[in-house]
């Protein structure tokens, strides 16, 4: 868009770039944090195609009335004062449709799915596009009628083909849809999605962003930093006592104390390496590496390792799964998963540290929440803001209905091969903990009254492990 039109039609530089994708694209997802300008891009929008091509016609459609009349269309209503209302022809309020001097309309629907579930009101809707505002409020059928009907319109030679919508952070078929193919680069041609932030919208005052700090945390990330790959607890979490509030933090790497890192034998999605260092009786999980395909092997994920720790000289514990200690009839005779490990990470001199057998899932996992609680005899867990795979199993992941963890599994969209969605990086996690404070899971499967014991004293700190 022109410098001078930008100015004149109020788009703030994050709505320009999001027009010129459109400009590009068939079908536009415009979504993120709160606050981002997304209705009041997405009424502009149509209103410049409206106004561009004469006799044109376009449906903007919000989940419910009451939602439509209490956001969309007052938004629309600030556009009209702002000086758009020179264009307008005629207002129906009762079909709330706008029509343009040149024949144009934008008409604005509700979707009001509970109460038409067939969507008979796009029946014999003729458009050349339209928008869906808040898309993640509306069902994906509604999405997909849209599609059926825009271009169904043919009064307005030349009109392109425009389906456009905003949204916020959410883990329904939107995500599927748009932002986790968006992640792979496997959006459909003539699709695309524009992020946005907060700070994007320059208007918005210091002090209304200063208060929105005091969200909790998990809020503040979906809802102002528009993170997609967080979802709020919503029941029935295997980790049911851990809170992004208490458990998760600004975690820094300390060269001083020794690293200490697990795995588990993974393929698909991905194969997972968490990273942790432990003081006194604070476990920290300061970095994760996933390694999808084709670095999804011990060797990728190990040079990984390698590049980000190179300098690392105070010592390298390994831990992961028990199983993955047998004879692997792939590799030459003596070798296993973690006998590779050691092998590609031999210049940090590993000492490894697999219990004979994986701990009972319900005992850990009840262990676990206890110590996620009540701290359990001192023992603190913290997970670094940066370990968000790690943070969405912690939140996402199931429990069974016979105490152990439910293992949902999904379809990868680009290699198309099925895995386990959540739980590589809390399994990894589990065998960690469980290892370092096996005297305290020990004494938690006795019923004991907790005592403090040190297990695997780094040389250079008296205080950690």
């Amino acid at each position: 868009m022109r410098e001078k039109e930008r100015k004149v039609l109020g788009f703030t530089k994050k709505q320009a770039e999001a027009k010129r994708i459109a400009d590009q694209n068939t079908i536009t997802l415009f979504g993120g944090a709160i606050r981002g300008g997304k209705t009041y891009w997405l009424i502009l929008m149509f209103w410049i195609l409206a106004k561009k091509y004469p006799k044109s016609r376009w449906v903007i459609i919000r989940a419910s009335v009451p939602t439509l009349h209490s956001t969309t269309l007052v938004t629309y209503q600030s556009l009209l004062d702002f000086g758009l209302q020179q264009d307008v022809k005629n207002w129906n309020s009762q079909t709330k449709t706008c029509t343009l001097y040149n024949g144009s309309q934008i008409i604005f629907m509700a979707e009001s799915f509970d109460t038409d579930k067939e969507l008979n009101r796009f029946r014999g809707l003729e458009i050349n596009g339209g928008g869906m505002d808040e898309i993640n409020e509306c069902q994906e059928e509604t999405f997909n009628k849209l599609i059926e009907r825009a271009g169904s319109w043919n009064n307005s030679p030349g009109c392109p083909i425009k389906i456009l919508a905003t949204c916020n952070p959410t883990q329904n078929w939107v995500k599927e849809k748009f932002y986790d193919r968006w992640k792979t680069n496997t959006l459909p041609k003539g699709w695309a999605y524009v992020p946005a932030r907060i700070e994007d919208n320059p208007h918005l005052s210091k002090e209304y962003l200063d208060s929105l700090r005091l969200l909790p945390l998990y809020q503040y990330k979906v809802f102002v930093e528009g993170e997609w790959d967080i979802q709020l607890q919503t029941g029935g979490e295997y980790y049911k006592c851990f809170n992004l509030d208490k458990h998760v933090g600004d975690v820094k790497y300390n060269p001083s104390l020794p690293l200490h890192i697990s795995f588990d034998e993974n393929v698909n999605p991905y194969l997972p390496v968490g990273i942790f260092q432990i003081e006194g009786k604070e476990l920290r999980m300061i970095d994760e590496i996933a390694g999808y395909t084709p670095n999804n092997t011990v060797k990728a994920v190990c040079e990984e390792f390698t590049k980000r720790y190179q300098n690392h000289d105070a010592g390298l514990f390994i831990y992961g799964d028990a199983t993955s200690q047998k004879a692997d009839t792939k590799l030459e005779q003596g070798y296993n998963f973690f006998t590779l490990i050691k092998d590609c990470l031999k210049e940090f001199n590993p000492n490894l540290r697999v219990m004979k057998s994986n701990p009972s899932v319900v005992m850990r996992g009840n262990w676990i929440n206890n110590v996620l609680e009540k701290n359990r005899e001192g023992i603190k867990i913290i997970i670094a803001e940066n370990c968000k795979k790690a943070i969405n199993d912690f939140i996402n992941l199931k429990e069974a209905s016979d105490g152990t963890k439910h293992k949902e599994t999904a379809v990868d969209p680009v290699t198309r091969v099925r895995s386990q969605k959540y739980g590589h990086f809390t399994d990894l996690f589990d065998y960690l903990i469980c290892y370092a404070f096996q005297h305290e899971f020990s004494n938690y499967q006795k019923g004991g009254g907790g005592w403090n014991i040190t297990v695997g004293k780094n040389p250079a700190s008296k205080n950690s492990y």
